[in-house]
């Protein structure tokens, strides 16, 4: 029997997601490696049944006991923007306090613990310019997640994140009475946003390093697909606690196969017993 952790060791918290659609080879791997980390995976979504057949371990749950009736949020969805509508679902989860996200195409590598300060923020530089939101945390009650939330579902929205291009754009859309943006995709209400809002609060400090949560970065994740795993090895440090596999950019370079065996996700794919 495996010892208990000592009294001074905060139990794990819950892995919260979401998901549509069909399950990958991508996600039945990020979802195995969480569970067998020791956390406890719950899978938001709008097709309970749909994805509970798919056989995902974890709960499932619908998304909309979460995140009510928004009209940005539903703004995205309508124009299946799903990846823009991924930093509602995110957010609102974060708002009722429901666990640590985290997008479902990392691997992990081991727990997820917080911070040895103590501190419920978890986010990671993927950049020395940006804090990425892949992997996310910060306190229900914080400013932080107040002003964030606050700023991307207020109508009309306003983007002080954006580039001055986009900025004087989106004010002029206000000015001739356009609530809504009309390319709302440029807005940049993911990375981009988080890290205007922490940087303007002084919490610069909590983000982890780069090779906690990304050694790689997106141009390089077909290293992780490669045959020769050397590349992929050399950059994953004995610090990394969860490796982002990139799955947009897999796929977009052709790579939504199961990996090569010999590649560092085809053997961790053949750890999990994860096939096609």
């Amino acid at each position: 029997m495996t010892p208990p952790l000592p009294a001074s060791v905060p139990p794990l918290r819950p892995i919260v997601t979401y998901w549509e659609g069909r399950v990958s080879w991508l996600e039945r791997l990020s979802a195995a490696s969480i569970v067998a980390a020791g956390h406890d995976l719950q899978v938001f979504t709008h097709d309970v049944a749909g994805l509970r057949g798919q056989g995902l371990p974890g709960t499932v749950t619908d998304v909309r006991a979460v995140l009510g009736p928004n009209p940005m949020a539903d703004l995205y969805r309508d124009r299946k923007s799903y990846a823009f509508y991924t930093d509602y679902v995110r957010l609102g989860l974060l708002r009722q306090a429901r666990g640590i996200w985290s997008d479902l195409d990392f691997v992990f590598r081991e727990p997820l613990r917080t911070a040895a300060d103590g501190s419920d923020h978890v986010f990671g530089w993927l950049n020395p310019d940006r804090i990425n939101n892949a992997i996310l945390s910060v306190p229900a009650d914080s400013a932080l997640l107040s002003r964030y939330w606050d700023a991307i579902t207020a109508v009309p929205i306003r983007v002080p994140w954006a580039t001055g291009h986009i900025r004087v754009k989106r004010e002029l859309e206000i000015l001739v009475g356009r609530r809504f943006p009309r390319h709302p995709e440029r807005l940049a209400i993911g990375p981009r946003a988080l890290t205007h809002f922490v940087r303007a609060l002084g919490l610069d400090h909590h983000a982890r390093a780069k090779p906690v949560f990304y050694p790689l970065d997106d141009t390089d994740a077909p290293q992780l697909a490669a045959p020769d795993d050397r590349r992929a090895v050399a950059a994953i440090t004995p610090e990394t606690v969860a490796v982002h596999a990139w799955r947009g950019k897999l796929w977009s370079v052709g790579l939504h196969a199961p990996p090569p065996p010999t590649s560092w996700l085809g053997q961790r794919c053949r750890a999990f017993g994860i096939a096609a």
